[in-house]
């Protein structure tokens, strides 16, 4: 390149010239790159679906918002209304089932913040959205889909009774099938026996002149004799097919080096109650016996 001199001479630009008026037009370029930047808005979308009542409400870390824009069916809906704009927040609800489309206009020349959140109708709050400007404009478009919430499962309140099954067949599977059958078959036969025993002492006392039929305290400490020996009883055979499964199968393993695989009667949840029960039904008849006086004179 050349420039005029004063005589009507060309001469050639220098490097350093050209140095300058390269970073005058890469200064000009950024500035005009920063202005544009901070003119051009910012354009953003989300998509919600709501049930009827839910809250919707976008607010702003400072008064920025400039305008709403609505479209759907605004009969049943409910939004704020400022008297005057700009402000810092917006909520929206609507009690039909319908599309809408929510636009909103941002802009602060400083940095602020956005927030979109969704309230139910419990009260309980969800952030579904947030936005961090640093200056300028934000253009928010929300598209709402509103549907009516699902039916609600009502739950049947369970009662007394329906609690105690479930609370008995729930304990009762802790215990193994053979230990309900021993128990059921024991029960039904001291059931049998303390029946015609206690009928045989009622007519033998009827028979003698010095003694009197059963009272009900003396009918009772008879039966509480039944069921402690039942329990005892019970307890006993759990014991001895238990302690004898287990010999068994260490004699097998010692003796013949045999795996036997069998089904294991060893449980202590059951040993350990049938224990227990046996143990309080012995000391609830010795309370009878010690402090009511209800052993009744057995016939020889």
């Amino acid at each position: 390149m050349f420039s005029s001199s004063a005589n009507g001479h060309a001469r050639p630009i220098s490097a350093r010239g050209l140095t300058i008026l390269a970073a005058i037009v890469l200064l000009v370029a950024a500035s005009l790159t920063l202005v544009q930047a901070e003119t051009s808005p910012i354009d953003q979308s989300e998509s919600l679906t709501l049930n009827t009542g839910d809250l919707l409400l976008v607010s702003s870390s400072r008064e920025s918002l400039q305008f709403v824009e609505i479209r759907g069916n605004l009969s049943a809906t409910r939004f704020s209304s400022p008297p005057s704009y700009p402000t810092d927040s917006f909520n929206f609800t609507s009690t039909i089932q319908g599309h809408y489309t929510i636009r909103l206009a941002f802009s602060h020349p400083s940095q602020y913040e956005v927030t979109m959140t969704v309230e139910d109708s419990s009260s309980v709050k969800q952030e579904r959205a947030s936005y961090y400007v640093s200056s300028g404009q934000l253009l928010l478009t929300i598209d709402v889909d509103v549907k009516a919430p699902d039916p609600a499962t009502t739950i049947a309140g369970s009662t007394v009774w329906d609690s105690f099954t479930g609370w008995t067949a729930r304990f009762g599977d802790a215990f193994p099938l053979w230990v309900k059958l021993l128990y059921v078959f024991l029960g039904l036969q001291f059931v049998a026996v303390g029946y015609k025993w206690i009928r045989f002492e009622n007519s033998m006392r009827e028979e003698e002149s010095l003694t009197s039929r059963f009272d009900r305290g003396n009918l009772f400490y008879l039966w509480t004799e039944v069921l402690s020996k039942f329990l005892l009883t019970a307890f006993l055979v759990i014991l001895v097919a238990m302690s004898g499964q287990f010999i068994l199968l260490h004699v097998l393993r010692f003796m013949f080096l045999a795996q036997v695989n069998m089904l294991s009667l060893w449980d202590l949840f059951v040993l350990g109650f049938a224990a227990g029960m046996t143990a309080i039904a012995y000391l609830a008849k010795l309370c009878l016996e010690k402090w009511f006086d209800l052993k009744p004179l057995f016939q020889d």
